[in-house]
């Protein structure tokens, strides 16, 4: 929890006046029935974490990359499979970049498609056409959306969602969130340290912020 909060304050603190580093994110992508998705979830991050990995020395990081690294996925057999892990490393010139698979330092005794059964959570694939776009995160909105719920990797519900539909089962996800002891902790640290933001704004960022925790309530 401890990290969560420190990635959400600097999430924050990008968001705040005069920053320009909020930039829409690269996203990870997931193959399920044979194609190809863009994933606005990022199921690593947690396993990550729990390792405690640190970038390469040389890692290129980008404001549309903060995490530093690109994930690919696939649903198998209603199993969420790790398939490859890509950083950026800067070459000797400037603008020189070479792409480097991390999939085997990151699971040395694993064959490639690597079960996640770290990952217990809600995984958001957008469908079709931008119909909102937002210069920050994943908060672009699309026509409609898959959202594939999953526990310690398996992977537990299918939904099909239009965006009114989504939009809906977010407000009744959040809703629920807003009970639990987690969101009461996380919102009090803000209020404290999320100088500059007024509560209306610290709750509609908490509601973009946690999108995977609550949608896997």
């Amino acid at each position: 929890m401890a990290n969560t909060l420190k990635a959400f304050l600097l999430a924050v603190s990008l968001m705040l006046p005069g920053v320009a580093f909020a930039t829409a994110q690269v996203p990870d992508t997931i193959r399920i029935d044979g194609e190809e998705h863009y994933l606005n979830t990022n199921p690593l991050s947690a396993h990550l974490e729990s390792v405690r990995w640190e970038h390469p020395e040389n890692i290129v990081i980008s404001s549309a990359n903060w995490r530093g690294y690109i994930a690919s996925w696939e649903v198998k057999d209603e199993q969420l499979l790790l398939i490859e892990v890509t950083v950026l490393l800067g070459g000797a010139d400037r603008g020189d970049y070479v792409k480097k698979s991390i999939l085997a330092e990151l699971f040395p005794s694993s064959p490639a498609g690597v079960p996640a059964n770290w990952y217990s959570g809600a995984l958001i694939v957008p469908q079709g056409e931008i119909t909102n776009y937002v210069h920050m995160g994943y908060d672009s909105s699309y026509e409609s959306y898959k959202v594939i719920r999953v526990d310690a990797g398996r992977v537990t519900e299918h939904l099909r969602l239009s965006s009114d539909e989504f939009e809906q089962y977010k407000d009744e996800k959040f809703e629920e969130f807003t009970e639990t002891d987690e969101f009461k902790e996380s919102l009090d640290r803000l209020r404290k340290e999320a100088d500059g933001m007024t509560e209306e704004q610290i709750i509609g960022f908490m509601k973009s912020f946690f999108t995977e925790r609550y949608l896997s309530l």
